[in-house]
């Protein structure tokens, strides 16, 4: 039997896993040249609030971390602590019944 694990953002348990394909492309027009990294990875997206979140294989990190001093960055953290005072847009959609 398999360990289930809450919403970091809304606790809740009723969180499904889909698969996924997407591209992670570079920000920034010095990076428009550069091509995006092909990922299949398994999606957790939570079905009450809608926060999703999923892992980058280390294969693909390595080809995501060479060029990121030269990327626009919003931030520059590794990684964000889960609360519920964190925003997220689609989330707050989700909660106000949108």
């Amino acid at each position: 039997m398999g360990c289930v694990m809450s919403c970091p953002l809304c606790a809740s348990a009723h969180q499904v896993e889909f698969s996924a394909e997407m591209i992670i492309h570079f920000s920034g027009l010095n990076n428009v040249d550069k091509p995006g990294v092909c990922l299949f990875p398994k999606l957790l997206v939570c079905l009450e609030c809608g926060f999703s979140r999923f892992t980058i294989p280390e294969t693909k990190l390595a080809l995501l971390t060479p060029d990121t001093s030269k990327v626009e960055s919003f931030a520059q953290v590794r990684s964000v602590p889960f609360d519920n005072t964190l925003q997220f847009p689609l989330a707050q959609k989700c909660q106000e019944g949108v």
